[in-house]
């Protein structure tokens, strides 16, 4: 098959294009190649490159994550990638000869806006209020309508924190602090997170985009903090006991943090966003690729263990 990866440079996008060629012709959209065939193309830009191309299924792994937006400009720009990139993509797919057959598009959980919450599956409402995760519900509104109108089999997959055997982003952050001694527990670490394997994702989504659909994605494990903490530590050597800080010390720090950040933006590491994520639950349940996709992830844990 003839595979269109967008997004083929970024952490999760290099790994799909590193299964997808196992045994598919893959060509890479972006602004910098990163593959033999590949098609200079921005996002951001209307594309004109695509009226003579031909692939069976599309795979949109491009977008814009993880930046905190201190300016207007700043959160403009999750709407100028997120949305309008792939609005403009599909606008460029549907002047093909002959349109891709499917469209899998790369989303997240963050779509839900829920910070707390047991095994949310993919009936939950969409409540995103985050620039991030409100782009990311838009975009796959865009994505699904077009797929009504034209034909093309849709597969969204919604995924919680990925992680890769070469961390980065939050995992890579956390490490880092716990080897330096500076990273603190708050509470007791009872709260559990969703997490998934960047490798178990990019195996699926040509199995995927035979079926089409919605899924959340994960390990099925669900560690709690604590347990991340422990097994992260290990994996650094660190020894000696993690350090813990009371919840009621840490929401009062929270609260200086949220006056410190809405003056100058989000540049004080603790406020109550983000106290919620290290102290309330929020799981995915993946019991639906599970059913539908013949899903059986790998443990995340494993890969520091």
């Amino acid at each position: 098959m003839n595979v269109l990866l967008t997004g083929a440079s970024g952490f999760l996008g290099s790994r799909i294009y590193a299964e997808l060629t196992k045994s598919h012709v893959v060509t890479t959209l972006g602004r910098t190649p990163v593959a033999q065939r590949h098609i200079t193309g921005d996002l951001t830009k209307r594309l004109t490159s695509l009226a003579h191309a031909s692939f069976d299924y599309v795979v949109n792994a491009a977008g814009k994550a993880h930046a905190v937006p201190r300016t207007a400009a700043e959160h403009a720009d999750y709407e100028r990638v997120n949305v309008q990139g792939v609005c403009r993509l599909l606008a460029a797919l549907e002047c093909m000869p002959i349109r891709p057959k499917a469209f899998v598009h790369l989303s997240t959980v963050l779509v839900y806006g829920r910070s707390e919450g047991m095994l949310l599956d993919e009936t939950t409402p969409l409540a995103a209020t985050d620039v991030y995760g409100l782009s990311k519900a838009r975009a796959e509104e865009a994505v699904r309508e077009w797929g009504y109108r034209t034909g093309c089999s849709i597969a969204i997959l919604r995924l919680p924190l990925v992680v890769a055997e070469q961390p980065n982003g939050n995992v890579a952050t956390l490490l880092n602090a716990i080897q330096r001694g500076r990273y603190v527990r708050i509470g007791h670490g009872n709260a559990r997170r969703s997490m998934v394997r960047a490798d178990d994702v990019a195996a699926l989504v040509d199995r995927v985009a035979g079926v089409g659909g919605t899924f959340n994605l994960t390990d099925g494990y669900h560690p709690s903090v604590a347990e991340l903490e422990q097994v992260l530590a290990g994996y650094v050597g660190r020894t000696s006991a993690i350090p813990s800080m009371p919840l009621a010390v840490a929401r009062a720090i929270a609260t200086v943090g949220d006056g410190i950040n809405a003056l100058v933006g989000r540049r004080f590491p603790l406020d109550t966003p983000a106290l919620q994520k290290l102290t309330r639950p929020l799981t995915f349940s993946d019991a639906l690729a599970r059913q539908q996709l013949n899903w059986h992830p790998r443990p995340v844990l494993a890969l520091f263990q």
